[in-house]
């Protein structure tokens, strides 16, 4: 290069009223040519947390999409830091965590404005771009490669029952937790992780520094969470973004079916008080839902109830769980760790990441308070759960229990009816085979609960089996 850089400096400033509440705000502008850099800066009134139970004030969240566009669904998007962050830069090889290094082509971008909480008065808002210009560049900048979902066994050792213990769903820097791709690796490889899936929140720049890092020590899948002002999704094998701007069922479902049929595994996240809950309700297409999202004592309950209709009802879906840690450097206060709660996955095949993800869409999973905490596997003779049983005539099902660190704990086995079976679990590896009167029900499955007075906490959860 030659010359001296050129700074140019831009302000976009303007007024959104408080029924703009909840919905998304595109702010053009134009992207000059031979830019090497880009810095943004914003700054809103009367600011408040994010935290839902905070209001009268705003929070605005700020995302930018490049000249490719920001119309539904196209492919423009940069990258999104929610109101974590005031500001941020781009360069063709380099960005600010949750957002994605690489060319810096001349058009119209659009700044993205997240209008989260608007106060009764509306909200004043001011962004500051700041363009780096060089008149002399060097070779054409390309987008930096990211984590992709690989069919190569992980360098992991082979278990020889085919179980692999894991975390779905965790945050780092590239959204709003406070730690770096490695510190989560690190922490997931301590406590013996067989795979790991960050999923940070609308963002793609982790999958980039995951790839940068080459092959670790670990399953690494590929994903993201979609955060909606209506609900979060986990896409699980995914390396492209998908659109978050889903404000209405319509929106959602086309979303949903975007990352289906690009083969992402999609699943309902934490649809409970404060999950934040899943709105859209009458949404479809989904593949799972995270039954247990960190400590079960926070309203998981609610979580486990909301995918259980929907068994009733005769949907297959799959039950996951996921720790949705974002903070490896808390006190000792904090209760939401990486791998509370686990998800087991069986997999007999060399244990790739896909081999993984392939297992867990089969339903092939069990989910555990914690990484060595009680577990239970279901069986009908050669069928796992997951798997589709055919109804005996009489409706009595041969199931067979393997409950693992249950010493103590009470087994639940469920039908659609309610539970059929209850008793305590004497040992800590047993094996019991029952016959369950399934009745008219789709499905059965278990659980291990510790029950104490009138309340009881799940310590493990199985898949269901499935009755033709």
């Amino acid at each position: 290069m030659t010359g001296s850089p050129e700074v140019i400096e831009r302000v976009l400033e303007g007024w959104v009223p408080a029924s703009q509440a909840g919905t998304y705000y595109p702010v053009p502008f134009e992207m000059p040519p031979d830019v090497v850099r880009l810095d943004v800066t914003y700054a809103y009134s009367n600011p408040i947390g994010s935290d839902p139970h905070l209001t009268g004030g705003n929070t605005i969240d700020i995302g930018i999409f490049d000249e490719r566009g920001a119309d539904f669904l196209t492919d423009g998007f940069r990258g999104w830091s929610g109101s974590a962050r005031s500001e941020f830069f781009i360069t063709p090889d380099a960005a600010t965590p949750a957002y994605l290094a690489g060319p810096l082509h001349p058009g119209t971008w659009h700044i993205l404005l997240g209008l989260y909480k608007i106060a009764p008065d509306g909200c004043q808002y001011r962004v500051t771009l700041r363009f780096t210009r060089e008149t002399d560049t060097a070779a054409e900048a390309v987008d930096p490669p990211r984590l992709r979902l690989s069919s190569e066994p992980a360098p992991i050792a082979r278990r020889e029952d085919g179980w692999y213990r894991g975390e779905l769903h965790c945050h780092t820097q590239h959204s709003d937790g406070d730690s770096t791709v490695e510190d989560v690796i690190a922490a997931a490889l301590a406590l013996g992780l067989d795979f790991l899936a960050i999923t940070d929140h609308n963002s793609l720049s982790h999958l980039q520094a995951l790839a940068a890092l080459g092959p670790q020590p670990i399953a690494l899948i590929p994903g993201f969470e979609v955060t909606t002002y209506k609900g979060h999704w986990n896409v699980w094998g995914a390396s492209d973004w998908i659109d978050f701007r889903t404000l209405t069922t319509p929106a959602l479902n086309a979303a949903i079916e975007q990352a289906a049929q690009r083969g992402y595994l999609v699943s309902c996240n934490h649809p409970r008080t404060y999950g934040p809950p899943w709105e859209l309700a009458d949404s479809h297409g989904y593949h799972c839902v995270e039954v247990w999202n960190g400590p079960w004592v926070l309203f998981n309950s609610e979580a486990l109830a909301f995918w259980e209709a929907r068994l009733r009802e005769g949907e297959r879906l799959v039950a996951v769980g996921g720790s949705d840690a974002h903070r490896l450097r808390s006190g000792p206060g904090e209760i939401v760790r990486i791998g509370t709660p686990t998800t087991w996955i069986y997999c007999p095949d060399p244990p790739s990441p896909a081999a993984l993800l392939s297992g867990l869409r089969a339903g092939h999973a069990t989910i555990s308070a914690r990484p060595e905490g009680p577990r239970l596997i279901l069986r009908s003779g050669d069928a796992l759960m997951g798997d589709t049983i055919a109804r005996p005539a009489d409706g009595a099902v041969p199931i067979a229990l393997d409950v693992r660190s249950g010493d103590g704990l009470t087994l639940q086995v469920l039908t659609a009816q309610g539970c059929a079976v209850e008793q305590t679990v004497h040992g800590d590896d047993e094996r019991l085979d029952l016959t369950i009167d399934a009745g008219p029900s789709p499905y059965i499955r278990a659980q291990l609960v510790e029950i104490e007075g009138n309340t009881q906490e799940l310590r493990a959860l199985t898949n269901p089996l499935y009755l033709k």
